[in-house]
Parts: C-alpha cells; structure tokens; sequence
C-alpha cells in the first residue's frame, strides 16, 4: 500500500484531500484573467486609451468592492446555504474575463472589475472554508498551504503562458479564449462541495473575539505590499529598467513575457513553498513563524529599494513572495479556525490592503518619485504589521 504521507527535510506532508485540489484548480483557472491583467496591463495600458491612474483604479476596484461583498457572502452561504454560490461565482468569474478581452473604454473595464470583486468573495469564502474544514486542526496550515500551493501551480503556468500569448497573439485573442477554458471551474466547484458539511456546521465560533483584531491588522500589511503595491506595479518597475524589451542569448524578450515570468515566479514560490512552510509552521508555532517571516520580507524589500536592478529582482522576489504568500497562508487558516464571520473579517482588511497598493504605488508613479519608493514604503509596512503582532500576540499563543 502506497503511504499517503511524504517527508521534506523531516517534515511530514500528508496528501491534500481532493476537495482541496479541485476547489483550488477552479480558483486558480478562474482568476487568470485577473492575474493576467496584472501581468499585461501595466505595459499594454497605452493601447488601450488608458492612463496610469486609470490603471491604478482598475487594478484596485475589485478589491474595494469586496470591503462590502465579503460580508455580504458569508450571509449568503449562513443565510441560504447551497454551493450554488461558488459555482455562480465561478460563471460570473469566467464572463468577465470574456469581457477584458472585448473591452473598448475605461467605463465597460470597470464594471467588469467590480463584478469580478464580487465573484471573489463568494469564492474566497467557500475555499478558505473548504480547506478549514477538511481535516483536523493540527494540520491546519498544512492543509491551508495546499490550498495557496495548488493554485499556485496552476497559475504560475497560466500567467507564463499567458503573458506569451498575448506577445504573440494579442490582447483581445488570449483573454477570450482563457474565458472559455476557465469554465472548466464550475464543475470542479460542485466536485470540492460534495460530502462537506462547513455550511451547516462553521468551526468554533462565529463572532469576533479577543486576538482577531490583531490577525485582521497584520492582514492589512500583507495585503497592501505583496498582493498591492508590488505586484501591480512589477510590469512597470521591468519597463523602466528594461525599456520594451531584454536581450537574452541573443534574443529579444518582451516586457509583457518578462513580467509574466516575474510574477511567475511569485506562484511557483506560493505553489513549492505555501505547503511546505505550513506544515513546518504548524510544528515550531505559528506566532515565532510570522515575526520571522515579517522581519525577512523586510530585509528583503529594504535592499530591492536600495539597489534596484533587474537581475537582483529575481533574486530577491522569490524571497518577498515566499514571506508574503506564507504569512497569508498562517493569518487565513487562524482566521478560519475562528469561524467564518472572522473568515470574511479577516478577507476584508486584506482587500483593503490589497486596494490600496495599486493606488499607493501608481500614485509614487504619477507623482514622479523614483520607484524604488515602492519597495521601501512596503518594507515600512510590514515593520508596522510585525510590531502590531508582537504586540498584540506576545502573550497569546495561537497554535
């Protein structure tokens, strides 16, 4: 009989239940669409009548809508459970995408990204849920490093390819096609649902207590740098350092491909590292886990502030990505051990982050500060989100 448990450097990785697998896959091919926008927007903008503040609200709507949606879909799945929900979010995901693809103005980009925060959060909810609620709570971070891991993997293709596609193809060609290959997501959404029972029995508890505001605080870091001002504004850190393009062996690779193999990287790291470093959490405790994590991401961003050049981004973005994808592996799966009204709390800072950055970091643009201050800002929040946990956490354990 094949052992359903591996080992990574004396860390013991059990196999992620299906469920996981498959509510992380649709995820994952759901929002393409959104990760490519990101990956091509921030180089392609002229093209498409846009300007960089135009930019910066289009990379942020979504999530500034989801300050609203997020509570609002944790009513609907207590109020009217049914995983009718997800697989609605999952349609609505995959005709958005369609839509980026057919857009002519500002106005029509715009609704389909509010759409798209709406869908999110309908999706968010039931995958953090999923994960929670499909093993024991020992395991918990392991799991929740699957569920990041999976769909990491997944998306470090798709935006690879992606950002390929639209070199070579265009615009219009990769966003409508990837639309109808993410329906694919409505299926596997039914399959993850099937046999779990988080709808009618939420673990805990249900409402606030002492310590989840410190977790939500520390979401806000994690969401205004990594997921904010770093990641929506990687295509135009490259373009400036590289102009259009970057000879390697002779040959010329676009920006476009070069910010897809940038942010690449950002899910490979999430797909190899989210599983493993949650299991390791779950071992020496999540609290010591977080303080290292934050105090690495800043070094890390401090010195990409200091010396930016092209060739020690991808160097030290792996680093960045790895401290940011981790802590919001640990903040969710704490924030899910709580109940899913801390779930959607805990969603919500994290958005409000998330909506921020693109604007924060667009605005040091339009402004005319150097782009450096991108990474340096992000250093100072993550030293306020790691004094903010030390001080909220240091007599409370949460593992």
């Amino acid at each position: 009989m094949r052992s359903n448990v591996s080992v990574w450097n004396g860390v013991h990785l059990k196999r992620p239940p299906l469920r996981i697998f498959y509510v992380s896959t649709a995820l994952s091919v759901t929002a393409l669409g959104d990760s490519l926008l990101y990956t091509i927007l921030p180089s392609y903008y002229p093209h498409l009548g846009l300007t960089p503040f135009h930019v910066g609200v289009l990379l942020s709507v979504n999530r500034w809508i989801r300050l609203g949606t997020n509570h609002m879909a944790e009513h609907c799945y207590q109020r009217y459970p049914s995983p009718l929900w997800l697989i609605l979010a999952f349609f609505v995901g995959s005709f958005v995408t369609a839509v980026y693809g057919i857009a002519q103005n500002f106005l029509i980009f715009l609704g389909a990204r509010i759409l798209w925060g709406v869908s999110f959060s309908f999706i968010r909810q039931a995958g953090i849920m999923t994960a929670v609620s499909s093993g024991p709570k020992v395991n918990i971070g392991e799991r929740m490093g699957y569920y990041y891991g999976i769909n990491g993997i997944w998306l470090t293709a798709g935006v690879l390819l992606g950002g390929l596609s639209h070199d070579i193809f265009g615009f219009s060609f990769t966003f409508v096609v990837l639309s109808i290959l993410s329906l694919v997501g409505m299926p596997l959404g039914i399959l993850s649902q099937k046999g779990l029972k988080w709808l009618e029995n939420p673990p805990v508890k249900n409402v606030l207590q002492k310590g989840d505001v410190g977790i939500i605080l520390c979401g806000f870091a994690v969401g205004i740098v990594g997921y904010g001002m770093i990641i929506s504004t990687m295509g135009l850190i490259l373009k400036e350092q590289l102009e259009e393009s970057y000879i390697i062996a002779g040959h010329s690779i676009g920006v476009a491909t070069l910010t897809g193999i940038m942010l690449g990287l950002h899910w490979f790291t999430e797909a190899i590292g989210s599983p493993i470093f949650g299991a390791i959490a779950d071992r020496i405790g999540k609290e010591q886990s977080i303080l290292f994590l934050f105090f690495i991401g800043t070094i890390a961003m401090i010195t990409a502030g200091i010396y930016l050049d092209p060739i020690l981004l991808f160097v030290i973005m792996p680093v960045i990505f790895i401290c940011n994808t981790t802590l919001s592996t640990l903040l969710s799966s704490q924030a899910g051990l709580l109940g899913t009204r801390s779930v959607a709390s805990f969603a919500t800072t994290l958005d409000l982050g998330m909506s921020f950055g693109p604007l924060l970091g667009w605005s040091i643009v339009q402004l005319g500060f150097p782009t450096n201050y991108i990474f340096i800002l992000s250093g100072t929040f993550y030293i306020i989100g790691a004094m903010i946990f030390f001080r909220k956490f240091r007599n409370l354990k949460i593992n």
